[in-house]
């Protein structure tokens, strides 16, 4: 049976070569290609020994197609049949090496298993560029990564990994991890451009973007913010100049979390199964997890959303707040945003009452003395939370950044209990006054407590995008951080940054400005350059000498640009006239008599101003010409007509009949300049 198939596979080349000979129309080779394969068929069928050279024969052959794919890039067409060629060839190769080299030897694979082979080596693409190493590389390392991470969540040690978590960590000492985690895509810049006060010149700031974990879309926030706004009769011009709605779409890549992770501020969450409203999610998220989000993006380093931090209007108690449908108006008067995409009207009175804010993160369990005298000293003499909340995060950001610390005294004590955070605390607040962003926080959080202002933890990445704009941003473990937020009365939410190791919010600002603000400043640089009591007069002189100089410029430009058009055009008529007379000198006698027509022709029509249409007959060019030159231009046409259909090569065109055409042409274009 193998000896059969053998010499039948071998007519498959054939085959294939003959349908693509037929669809390439190479017929001469298609006729040489049949003769020698039936030829070489009738050989082999008489010939001795015809397996043992069949076998050889078609290894050398097949060896020889593959060093022609590899080397000369042939059978590398678009069509299938130069797949099913090649795969045929290979199947040849590996069935031939195989019985040269074992022979007929017990265990060996029979012909028909190659075969298999080929059929299914038909699905794989095959390209002509060479295998990417790297990129198998990638594939195994990243899959070691993987798994090496998630066990690394099931057998911890005592030193913690950078990276996102819960609140269960002690605050021992970390180490650093580059391991990719989320994937951020944004069609927004990912920097801000400003103008420098100092310079005038065009600045960028860097975007800077704190994902929260394990929150989802937190409507109480988007309540107190708006009231705020409210409150202080904040329109949509002034709102804009420390607030805008944003969009991101994130990817999961190496998380071991059932959090949603989204940016500060979320107002809408999607993922592929529809909106997500809570901050957990049943089950760990699998790599590739997306969401999409739409939030609300806060400048806090904003001098003029924080001249309102420090005064804002409205009374301390019994707050005059908005309903449901007046928040609803305004919230889409500021930022075109509809409040039913958020919260309903019920969730809505839920997340007015501030009770749950101050039972929930006011506590201050297991705080020690000396903490409670902390806090008092810094906030001594201040009547303002949010200026108290400052002072804190001033005070703090004096203590060294480090990663090698310690946790609290107890080394059970973690974050998620106000307990763990005071013990962690009160050891990095006087003993060993270093650590990292878990003791940061876990001590703004206990001393703005002490001071009587709630506060929580947030959880999550601070990242920081580059100047580049780029298709994706990567996230990785490195950026993982904690940070508090303080609950102020009238205010709502707002986020500090203790850790001495990162930026504050006033340092990553916008830097935009309201017209107010701009008027302000207008009106400062007036008065600073106030020399004289004339100035009005030569404030008005200088805007006429303003007005003379741009109008120069401006005159100055458009003649400029109406010079180099009229230049350019002469320019472009010259080199028309230069080809044209060029082409003509250098053209043959029967070309010249085309071209001296064509011109001939071209006048007429002009003279006939439309009442004539080319139809090729020089019967209708004749009735346009006077009767004094219609003999002479009927020798023209009629040398035309010879030099079109005429026998040129035992009549050839003549210097005088040359000279004749081109005399007409140039008699009748100056006849019609005139």
């Amino acid at each position: 049976m193998e000896s059969k198939a053998v010499p039948f596979f071998s007519l498959i080349p054939a085959g294939i070569s003959f349908l693509m000979l037929r669809i390439n129309d190479k017929l001469s080779d298609f006729a040489w290609a049949v003769l020698l394969a039936v030829v070489l068929r009738i050989i082999f069928v008489y010939l001795p020994s015809r397996e043992i050279i069949i076998r050889y024969g078609s290894f050398i052959l097949a060896c020889i197609a593959v060093f022609m794919c590899i080397y000369w890039n042939s059978f590398w067409g678009d069509s299938i049949l130069d797949k099913l060629v090649f795969i045929a060839l290979a199947v040849l190769v590996f069935s031939s090496l195989q019985q040269i080299i074992w022979g007929r030897k017990d265990g060996g694979f029979p012909f028909e298993y190659f075969a298999l082979l080929g059929v299914l080596l038909i699905v794989i693409p095959i390209k002509q560029e060479p295998l990417d190493w790297t990129r198998l590389e990638e594939y195994f390392g990243n899959a070691a990564d993987a798994t090496g991470y998630y066990f690394s969540s099931v057998f911890s040690g005592s030193e913690y990994t950078t990276g996102y978590g819960s609140l269960n960590v002690t605050g021992g000492t970390i180490s650093r991890s580059d391991k990719l985690q989320l994937v951020l895509e944004s069609v927004e810049k990912p920097y801000f451009v400003y103008t420098d006060s100092e310079t005038g010149k065009k600045m960028k700031m860097r975007r800077t973007l704190y994902l929260s974990g394990g929150r989802g879309v937190d409507g109480k926030a988007l309540v107190e913010w708006l009231q705020f706004l409210k409150d202080n009769g904040v329109d949509k011009e002034e709102a804009n100049v420390f607030s805008q709605i944003s969009k991101l779409e994130l990817e999961y890549v190496y998380l071991s979390t059932a959090d949603e992770i989204a940016p500060a501020g979320a107002l809408v969450i999607k993922n592929d199964e529809g909106y997500v409203t809570e901050g957990k999610g049943d089950s760990k998220h699998k790599k590739g997890y997306k969401l999409k989000v739409k939030y609300l993006d806060i400048d806090y380093g904003s001098p003029y959303l924080q001249a309102l931090y420090e005064h804002p209007a409205g009374a301390l108690v019994d707050r005059d707040r908005m309903t449901y449908a007046e928040t609803s108006d305004y919230f889409k008067e500021l930022y075109n945003q509809d409040l039913f995409d958020v919260m309903n009207e019920k969730e809505y009175i839920g997340y007015c009452d501030n009770s749950i804010i101050n039972e929930l993160y006011s506590e201050t369990t297991g705080a020690s003395e000396r903490m409670r005298e902390l806090a008092e000293k810094i906030t001594a003499g201040v009547d303002n939370d949010y200026d108290k909340a400052k002072l804190i995060e001033k005070y703090l950001r004096k203590y060294e950044y480090s990663i090698y610390a310690a946790g609290g005294h107890n080394p059970d004590s973690d974050m998620s209990t106000a307990e763990g955070m005071a013990d962690i605390a009160d050891r990095f607040l006087f003993e060993t006054e270093q650590g990292y962003c878990v003791h940061y926080t876990s001590s703004m959080v206990m001393l703005l407590r002490l001071a009587g202002i709630p506060a929580r933890v947030a959880n999550g990445y601070r990242y920081s995008f580059p100047f580049d704009v780029q298709e994706n941003y990567v996230v990785e473990a490195n950026c993982a951080h904690v940070w508090p937020e303080a609950f102020i009365e009238n205010v709502g939410w707002v986020p500090f940054e203790p850790t001495s190791a990162y930026t504050t919010a006033a340092e990553y600002t916008w830097h935009r400005k309201g017209e107010k603000e701009l008027e302000a400043e207008i009106l400062k640089q007036e008065l600073e350059n106030q020399d004289v009591p004339e100035i009005p007069e030569a404030e008005e002189t200088q805007i006429e000498t303003t007005y003379r100089t741009a109008s120069y410029q401006l005159l100055k430009i458009i003649g400029v640009v109406v010079l180099s058009i009229a230049l350019l055009i002469i320019l472009i008529m010259v080199f028309a006239e230069m080809y044209r007379r060029i082409h003509y000198k250098l053209a043959s006698p029967e070309e010249k008599i085309r071209i001296d027509v064509g011109l001939i022709k071209e006048q007429l029509c002009k003279r006939a101003e439309g009442k004539i249409s080319d139809r090729g007959l020089i019967s209708d060019y004749l009735k346009l010409v006077p009767e004094e030159k219609k003999e002479v231009l009927q020798k023209v046409f009629d040398v035309f007509y010879r030099v079109e259909y005429g026998d040129l090569e035992n009549h050839p065109v003549t210097v005088e009949e040359n000279d004749l055409v081109m005399n007409e042409r140039i008699i009748l274009n100056a006849r019609s300049k005139k």
